[in-house]
């Protein structure tokens, strides 16, 4: 009988680890490329800002949900444990202890501690666990526990191994392999009562569950209750519950727990052992083998695996469903009905068990099962009359959670019925060449087939108020139908945009809150019946804008859902007014084209997604008040060379740096982990900005080209749901170049007041000079003056010089022409002279002809004519003859005569006509002249004659 117990039990347990719920969180998946750290990961811890650090294969990993960044140890050794201390971050890996903090420019820097370890105690393997207890710091390795406090180290050896290292509240256990648990107390390592239960059956978690209760979880041998001070059993968590080895434990909230394993991923469970979840490399985890994990204070939570990190959105209020996994859908709508989730895909359509007792439906745990009939393409899912009729590829059906009923064989988009008043007898259905009636007696529909009208697909179709079928083309514009009373045949108007239409394409028609509305290209439009056009709706014209909507569904809270191109939203139905709430998590995620939202109630709405269905928990999302908070991460300053200002991490200073620094980059960002595309964020830089920024996505600013002067970078955050947080500044100053500094200013001053003195100094010396010149130019100008009155006297004696000179040129040319008639005469008298002679000689010696040539004699030896001649040619020539007679008396009256004469500048000829000589003569005498007066052959008589002393 026992063997049956556990056989069925065992067939519940496998039956439980094979379902899982049909929700499942959004995994993020982290790879080496991503982070730039080694494979494998070990322990993984979150400060009191939100910031995640990893123990990785390479070093420290840091992630702010923006920036990663690495920190290698010194020895580029594995870091296998984490603990965080305000301003440290105490380390453990091969061989290595220490811990890092800021520096002054907010950079990590490590600092090791093993120079404080006794000499004896610095050699070991790895250190696997760190935990702070008051202000002391214990590290495990597997031969010892090194507490290091104040200062100084002390070190526990383990009697076998220590194998485990856990603080619990203000309690610190330790496990010895063989002997068990030991709890510190009173500076000791004291066993646990009991503790011989945990003997060789290492633990690999610890949960608090109660005050004075904690859940140990073995690696393979179940589980066991810490109760006060004693160890016992839990049941609940027998030896091999647990497909694989346990690797990780951590408290998701009160109620819940999660677990990693080594080959099966991760187990979402609550401690009565009941498993709520299981995420594996199916559900999205880039492996099963979980070494460490860590619930991160907005309780998702963070796994480090074997190969990469896993980010798990467990506490979002986003969930995604599947119906085949095996086999990617996308999803096209839903409907519940009879606690049961329908949901319509591209290959059929899916039914589920819902648990009731959720209030939360993803949370329900089941396997989807293909409903008999359905396969093929669904293109949508509407409940009519309390059962779901599906529009399909194939025909029209109606579904119950065993099959799919075929009640038309043509294709169909929508179901409208015609009456408000359910159940409605008659139901229209839009399909691909018009409208097709069906009606409903006794619980069946019944298909009347297709009515005669318009050849069109109609794919969106509603009724208003007054009994008016609506329906819309995407690429026509919009019909207004009316329905024969015979029900066989319509007539159709077409509206385009002649009728008030922005436009004749993107027209789809809806429902919304009892009044039938048109979503265009340009906002949301209604219909005025009075003038037969499309205005702008005064409903939600104001609130949506002219922005393109593309869908809109109302909820029973008079929330309004819409989508606008690839972004989905609702406008929230607040204290009489509509506030639109955009869901960035979800951009490009809904079924584009066909889009549909089902809010079931505010726990659960879902929605057509490309992959498979969007489960909103509408309720949880509101209540996300996680407060909102931005972090400046890396400062860097740009120039020459780059500088790091500031690295994240600490307090900041505010820096004043040279003026070569004209550009700065800021990185900042908001450890909100999974919904990090829901964070907008905006800057301004004072002293540069005026305003603040848009708000967006960004999370870097540059800013180039900064002048001198102080600034404050000023950075803020806000959700998706108008939650702003609190600014954070950061102050610095670009120092003036040296030659706008205060020294140089200084500088300037005092080189300007002296270049004023200098300037005084410089104008005074130029009035003085400028005196100095007008003196000296007075002076000039009376040297000029008596300059003037002498050249005027000097003109006067050169013209009176220049008339004497004309006189005694006139003169002697007076003096040269009766010497030239002298000459003349002489030549008559010599002629004279030599024809006497000839009759003289002819008539025999005549006596009267002798007497005339003794009186030619006479006239020829008579030298008055001579003297006369002197006498006129020193008055002429300033006394001449005198001057040289008495410079050179050995002179003869025949040398003054040829003095004369080449004074008055006669040719040699003209003298020896003068003298009566030849002009051999003249020759030797000039010669004998030359030699009597000494002058030299190169000098001329006139020259000489020019030289003689006044």
């Amino acid at each position: 009988m026992k063997k049956w117990w556990w056989l069925l039990g065992l067939f519940f347990t496998l039956k439980a680890w094979s379902q899982n719920t049909i929700g499942l969180p959004r995994i993020i998946n982290y790879t080496k490329t991503d982070f730039r750290g080694g494979a494998q990961t070990w322990d993984i811890r979150q400060d009191s800002a939100g910031r995640i650090y990893f123990a990785n294969n390479e070093g420290l990993l840091t992630f702010d949900g923006t920036f990663w960044k690495d920190y290698a140890l010194p020895n580029k050794t594995i870091l296998r444990s984490l603990a965080l201390e305000e301003n440290r971050i105490y380390v453990g890996g091969q061989g290595e202890l220490g811990y890092f903090s800021p520096g002054k420019k907010g950079q990590l820097a490590y600092h090791s501690l093993l120079a404080e370890l006794p000499a004896d105690q610095r050699t070991f393997a790895d250190i696997w666990d760190i935990e702070i207890l008051g202000s002391a710091v214990f590290f495990r390795a597997l031969d010892r526990i090194i507490e290091w406090q104040n200062g100084k180290a002390r070190v526990f050896k383990a009697q076998s191994e220590w194998v485990w290292l856990k603080k619990m509240g203000n309690r610190l256990f330790a496990q010895d392999v063989v002997h068990g648990l030991f709890e510190w107390q009173e500076d000791q390592w004291h066993p646990v009562k009991g503790n011989q239960q945990v003997q060789l059956k290492p633990i690999n978690g610890m949960l608090q569950a109660g005050a004075d209760s904690i859940l140990m979880l073995t690696v393979r041998e179940g589980g066991y209750w810490l109760v006060r001070d004693s160890i016992h059993t839990a049941t609940a968590f027998p030896k091999s519950f647990f497909p694989s080895d346990v690797n990780a434990v951590s408290a998701l909230n009160q109620r819940e727990f999660m677990v990693g394993t080594n080959s099966s991923g991760v187990f979402v469970l609550d401690y009565k052992g009941r498993i709520i979840q299981q995420l594996g490399r199916k559900e999205g985890l880039q492996n099963n083998n979980i070494l460490c994990a860590l619930i991160d204070r907005d309780g998702n939570l963070w796994t480090g695996l074997n190969n990469g990190i896993s980010f798990i959105a467990y506490n979002a209020a986003v969930k995604y469903i599947h119906p085949n996994v095996e086999n990617e859908l996308s999803g096209f709508g839903a409907r519940i009905l009879d606690g049961r989730l329908y949901l319509g895909s591209s290959d059929g359509a899916y039914v589920v068990k819902l648990d009731s007792s959720m209030q939360d439906l993803s949370f329900s745990r089941g396997e989807f099962r293909l409903i008999s009939g359905s396969s093929g393409q669904v293109w949508r899912l509407d409940e009519v009359n309390q059962q779901v009729l599906m529009a399909h590829n194939s025909g029209t059906y109606r579904l119950t959670a065993q099959q799919a009923e075929k009640i038309a064989p043509e294709p169909a988009w929508i179901f409208q019925p015609l009456s408000p008043v359910l159940p409605s007898s008659e139901i229209l259905v839009g399909n691909y060449t018009g409208l097709k009636r069906l009606t409903y007696k006794d619980g069946q529909f019944k298909n009347e087939g297709n009515l005669s009208g318009l050849y069109e697909s109609l794919r969106f179709l509603t009724i208003d108020n007054d009994g008016t079928i609506w329906a819309s083309h995407p690429y026509r514009g919009i019909y207004k139908i009316e329905l024969s009373g015979d029900r066989a045949r319509y007539d159709t108007r077409l509206y385009t945009a002649k009728d008030g239409l922005p436009s004749d394409l993107g027209n789809h028609v809806f429902r919304v809150q009892n009044r039938v509305v048109f979503a265009t290209e340009k906002g949301v439009y209604e219909f005025d019946a009075t003038s037969g056009r499309f205005v702008k709706s005064a409903f939600l014209g104001n609130v949506l804008g002219e922005m393109e909507i593309r869908y809109l569904k109302d909820d029973i809270q008079g929330n309004i859902w819409f989508v606008s191109g690839k972004r989905m939203g609702v406008l929230l139905k607040e204290e009489g007014r509509m506030e639109p709430v955009y869901f960035p998590e979800l951009t490009g995620q809904v079924l584009s084209g066909f889009e549909q939202v089902y809010p079931y109630d505010p726990r659960n709405v879902f929605i057509a997604s490309e992959k498979g269905l969007v489960h909103l928990n509408l309720e949880k999302y509101q209540a996300n008040r996680v407060p909102v908070t931005v972090q400046l991460g890396q400062v860097r300053a740009i120039g020459n060379r780059d500088s790091i200002l500031y690295g994240g991490f600490g307090n900041w200073a505010s820096p004043k740096l040279n003026s070569h620094f004209s550009a700065f980059r800021f990185e900042f960002s908001a450890p909100y982990y999974g919904l990090s595309n829901t964070i907008e964020y905006s800057y301004k830089l004072e002293g540069f900005d005026t305003n603040w920024s848009e708000w967006s996505v960004r999370t870097e600013k540059d800013y180039t080209n900064l002048t001198s002067g102080s600034y404050v970078f000023t950075v803020k955050a806000r959700t998706n749901l108008g939650r702003e947080s609190e600014p954070v500044a950061y102050r610095f100053t670009v120092l003036p170049p040296w030659y706008k500094s205060m020294y140089a200013y200084l500088l300037y001053t005092g080189l300007f007041v002296l270049l004023v003195m200098a300037v005084v100094r410089w104008q005074r010396n130029k009035l003085r000079q400028q005196q100095l010149k007008f003196e000296e130019q007075q002076r000039q100008l009376e040297i000029l003056h008596q300059l003037e009155m002498e050249q005027n006297e000097k003109a006067i004696i050169q013209l009176q010089k220049e008339k004497l000179e004309n006189e005694v040129k006139y003169k002697n040319k007076e003096l040269a022409d009766a010497a030239l008639h002298l000459v003349e005469r002489t030549d008559a008298l010599a002629r004279v002279k030599e024809e006497l002679q000839k009759l003289y000689k002819s008539s025999e010696q005549d006596a009267s002809l002798k007497k005339a040539l003794q009186l030619v004699n006479d006239i020829e030896r008579n030298n008055d004519n001579w003297d006369r001649f002197a006498v006129r040619f020193d008055e002429i020539n300033n006394d001449f003859l005198k001057k040289i007679k008495g410079l050179y008396p050995q002179l003869t009256g025949t040398d003054l005569k040829l003095c004369a004469y080449l004074q008055l500048n006669m040719s040699s000829k003209e003298i020896a006509q003068l003298m009566n000589i030849s002009l051999r003569g003249v020759e030797i005498s000039r010669y004998r002249l030359r030699k009597k007066l000494q002058l030299p052959t190169e000098k001329s008589f006139v020259e000489f004659f020019a030289e003689l002393p006044g």
